[in-house]
Formats: structure tokens, sequence, C-alpha cells
């Protein structure tokens, strides 16, 4: 049965690029401690094919019992025939208090590039509420709505008349859905709605989803397909993006 929903979530995507999804690496239960996980993915092709592509990204989890803090590291490179053609980092670090049974607050920052999207350098912060609305066995649903300040750098070339520095005032909101379809196997997904506050033609959407399947105590399999909208792009730089990554997950 796992292996059929692998197949099916595999046929989803046909590129493979790097992406994240902060939610997956939520610990938020009641052990308190430390705790984290590596994912490493690589592929490799030689002969007629000169082809190389590696990902690495990770977690660090501390439970303080009332609150939890998590540091995200993700990154990702790829050549064709000796050309690079993907080069990204991100680092996403955030602290989430209990405020209730079923509300917290939270606090974030990020730094992260993407050389593809002519992405030289980008700094997020912000802080809002996340709310738990539904928890069982099988189903956990949760919703939030922050403030977040946004600053970019773009490499752009001459006649771009695009700003090469950006500064934007965003609601980002977002809807998570873990949903357990077997014992060793779960559907983590989550969708931001990213809009301007100050430009309402500003929008940005990201659709994530990461189907986990357990193959032992500390090790895990992982697929993730994302989709990702900015309705104002460099030009030259396509508004949707949709990647599919498929790694292994070291848990400690």
């Amino acid at each position: 049965m796992s292996w059929r929903y692998m197949i099916l979530f595999m046929a989803w995507g046909t590129a493979v690029l790097a992406q994240i999804n902060t939610e997956k690496y939520r610990q938020d239960n009641e052990q308190a401690g430390l705790s984290g996980h590596i994912d490493l993915s690589a592929q490799i092709i030689t002969g007629n094919t000169d082809y190389r592509f590696y990902t690495m990204s990770g977690r660090l989890n501390q439970n303080w019992g009332k609150a939890y803090t998590f540091l995200v590291v993700d990154g990702g490179m790829g050549r064709n025939k000796g050309q690079r053609f993907m080069d990204q980092a991100l680092t996403h670090f955030r602290h989430v208090i209990a405020l209730g049974k079923s509300l917290q607050h939270e606090t974030f920052a990020q730094k992260d590039f993407n050389k593809k999207r002519n992405l030289s350098d980008r700094i997020v912060f912000g802080s809002g509420l996340r709310l738990r609305v539904m928890k069982t066995e099988a189903v956990k649903l949760r919703a939030a709505i922050a403030y977040m300040f946004e600053r970019e750098w773009y490499t752009l070339s001459a006649n771009d008349t695009h700003q090469r520095r950006m500064d934007a005032h965003r609601i980002s909101s977002y809807v998570t859905l873990e949903y357990k379809l077997e014992k060793n196997v779960s559907l983590i997904a989550v969708t931001y709605f990213q809009p301007e506050i100050l430009g309402p033609k500003d929008n940005r959407v990201l659709s994530e989803s990461a189907l986990v399947v357990k193959l032992g105590p500390h090790l895990d399999l992982q697929n993730s397909l994302n989709l990702r909208f900015d309705s104002r792009p460099p030009t030259g730089v396509k508004k949707t993006d949709m990647t599919l990554k498929t790694g292994l997950s070291v848990r400690f």
C-alpha cells in the first residue's frame, strides 16, 4: 500500500528543483528537548549526459514545554554539461509560544537567495497567530495569519525595468493539513497566500505537499511537490514554478 501512494504522488510532478516547506519541519509535540533531522538527495547522470543535482536540508528543534524554536537550512546546486542551472540556499528561524490550547503566537525570520530567479539576496521577518482548527489521531488542520516584511535584491540586465531592490509589506496566511494515510505513511500539505498590503497586484502563492514514508525508527523516505506563483517576477523569469524532490530523511 505504501508504494502505491508513492507512485501516485511522484506522477504529479515533472521538474526537480529544491524548495522548502517549513511545516514538515515542525515538532510541536509535548516532549521537551532537542531534536532534528537531515535530508539528503542526489542525482548523477554521466556518459551521453553530464547531469548532477544535489540537495541538502535539515532542522534543529528545541521544545521548551510551552514554546518551541526551530532552525531550518536548505540548499541545492545543479549542473548540466558543466553549466550551473540551479543555485539556491535558505535559512529559516521560527519561535512559537502557546497562548492557549488551540492558539499560538509565532515570530519568524528568513534569509535566502535563488540565482535561477535572479534573486541575489532576500531577508524576511514577521509575526502572527496560528490556530489549531482540528486535531484527531489521523488529521491535523491548522491556519495562520501574520504580518511579514520582505526585502529583496535582484541581479538584472541593464535594460530590465524591474527594481533591483524591493521592499514589501505582506500579509502571510496559510492553511496546513497533516493526514495519516496509513500507519507509516503521512501526507503534509500547506498553501501560503502572501499579498502585498500596499500593492494589490503583487501576490504570491506557494502550495507545497510532502509524502513521508517511515522506513525505520530514524529514517524516512520523502517526496515533495511544490507549486510557486509570483504575479510580478523580473523580466525573463516565469510566474509559475513546479518542483518535485525525492530523498531520504534521517531523524534524531
